[in-house]
């Protein structure tokens, strides 16, 4: 069996990215870049983190690579785990492949976490990279395709809006804090609960 599973909310508490740069650069010119990149990701596209980066460096004149440095290092002091995500994680590599499939500024912050945290997973798949953000079913086609899976050969885990365009890819869908999927579940631990109970082991 494969495993797609979400990552800010479901694996790690979600991190107001905007809020972060209010505290780097003007509110104004932030505001101005809020509205522009809401629309581009409205329509199911991701603006990099690389790009934000020139962006707000030209628009204050600040070094390039030290805006970029600041605005990841402040991120990554804002990243909480979820109560039981190695329990979770674990469970699901007993019993198959896992990918995370996250809607992400920038794929470091999923790496690092993971490295932090001593959890393997067999790929992570960011729209950073990607350049698609969930719901668009083809990035959950996408995901499908490099873990060499079928839709009805794998489970996603989700945790927002986002993540329903899971079902469209006719995956098994299951939600956690979050109603709307095949299975809703009120925490990740309930979720690891579920897992050992319900799949069984490879």
């Amino acid at each position: 069996m494969n495993f797609i599973v979400s990552f800010w909310g479901l694996l790690v508490e979600r991190v107001d990215f905007w809020e972060v740069w209010r505290g780097l650069v003007p509110h104004e010119t932030v505001e101005k870049v809020v509205y522009v990149v809401s629309q581009i990701n409205s329509a199911g596209y991701e603006v990099p983190l690389r790009v934000l980066v020139r962006i707000f460096a030209r628009e204050t004149g600040a070094d390039t690579s030290a805006l970029g440095s600041k605005y990841v290092e402040r991120v990554k002091t804002l990243m909480k785990p979820r109560r039981c995500v190695g329990e979770f994680i674990t469970q699901l590599k007993k019993r198959g492949k896992v990918a995370v499939l996250s809607n992400t500024p920038c794929r470091c912050f999923v790496k690092e976490f993971l490295t932090e945290a001593g959890l393997e997973v067999d790929m992570v798949l960011t729209s950073d990279v990607l350049l698609r953000r969930k719901p668009l079913k083809s990035v959950f086609k996408y995901a499908l395709a490099k873990l060499g899976s079928r839709p009805y050969e794998a489970v996603y885990f989700g945790d927002g809006e986002e993540d329903l365009g899971a079902l469209a890819a006719g995956l098994f869908t299951v939600m956690v804090g979050h109603d709307g999927g095949h299975v809703s579940l009120p925490s990740l631990c309930e979720a690891a609960k579920w897992v050992s109970r319900q799949l069984p082991q490879i």
